[in-house]
């Protein structure tokens, strides 16, 4: 990729041990921008050859797929009128969001270690926001005739709120972690409680429930595929481990990681709208979701993240005040 992908000479990269432990990654040897690096050099750096580079096309490309495919619902469904549709809304907003604000974050997380933080606190808060629209969705087009009126049913959305703030404070509270190990457990917890609770009543349709569609089920099945292997890769840093330096650039887990995501996030949207086109008449007849969750309360979950966000900034520039402090001490 080095040679597809040629360095310039004023966009200076660094090894592993020329650059604070805290800014490697595990077992990524080369590849690194200076982390003092310009806007401007970041900007460029997305098409250039860094460990970065395909963690920004990994999510910038898949934003406009999104984007189009919102654009296309926007069109052709009365979406404004109709507010059987507004939960997708909610969702389509959340899924062209979360992968934009991860690619802008791996773009210019290298600015500074401020930057850094700020980025990936907003990274981190998208990908809260969407595991609320994904629950939305479910609730709307996927939930199971079965825990309908259930003290599950009754209560999933706002569990899924609770989850939702909460681990996203979790995500953000992670950054100031010191060991490898409690990061893992924090980050992946912050995004797998609100994953699994999203997921239960879909997993009781696959194996419960008979008004499933195949073609809904065969997207239902993919998408945890999918998820599944972002776990996977996550948690493994595989391949790069068996192989330290060899994936700096191609093949790495955080690339794969990504692409698992896009694609969950693709299935997952193509088998709710099997089910909200198929079962419309059943939920909104019978079961309708009450207008204020894709309203008021997705408006709620938002700025409640926004203002978790905020806080850890503040925080953060604390952090690295007293930092800059103790370097300045020794």
């Amino acid at each position: 990729m080095t040679h597809i992908l040629p360095t310039p000479p004023d966009i200076s990269l660094y090894k592993e041990d020329e650059i604070p432990p805290h800014l490697r990654e595990v077992a990524i040897l080369t590849g690194y921008r200076s982390p003092s690096s310009s806007v401007k050099d970041c900007a460029l750096s997305v098409f250039v050859a860094t460990n970065e580079t395909l963690n920004f096309w990994t999510h910038f490309i898949p934003t406009f797929y999104f984007v189009y495919q919102f654009l296309m619902f926007w069109d052709v469904l009365k979406v404004i009128t109709d507010s059987y549709y507004w939960p997708l809304v909610g969702y389509m907003f959340t899924i062209s969001l979360y992968p934009l604000i991860s690619a802008l974050a791996h773009t210019f997380c290298s600015t500074s270690d401020m930057a850094r933080h700020v980025w990936f606190f907003l990274d981190y808060g998208g990908l809260s926001l969407y595991g609320y629209g994904a629950g939305l969705l479910i609730k709307a087009y996927a939930f199971p005739e079965e825990l309908q009126g259930t003290i599950f049913g009754n209560f999933y959305l706002e569990i899924l709120v609770f989850l939702t703030i909460t681990c996203s404070v979790s995500a953000c509270f992670s950054r100031f972690l010191i060991s490898l190990c409690w990061i893992k457990i924090f980050r992946l917890g912050a995004f797998a409680l609100p994953w699994l609770w999203d997921s239960i009543p879909v997993i009781y349709r696959l194996n419960y429930s008979s008004d499933l569609s195949p073609a809904a089920a065969e997207h239902y099945n993919l998408q945890f595929f999918f998820s599944f292997c972002i776990g996977f890769f996550y948690a493994s840093h595989l391949p790069e481990r068996l192989a330290p330096g060899k994936f700096d650039f191609l093949g790495n887990s955080h690339q794969l990681l990504h692409i698992s995501g896009i694609l969950a996030t693709h299935h997952q949207m193509n088998a709710a709208i099997i089910d909200m086109k198929k079962r419309r008449e059943l939920m909104e007849n019978k079961y309708p979701l009450p207008e204020y969750w894709s309203v008021h309360i997705f408006l709620l979950v938002f700025f409640s993240i926004f203002v978790t966000i905020v806080i850890f900034i503040l925080w953060a520039r604390h952090y690295e005040n007293n930092r800059e402090d103790s370097k300045r001490e020794k």
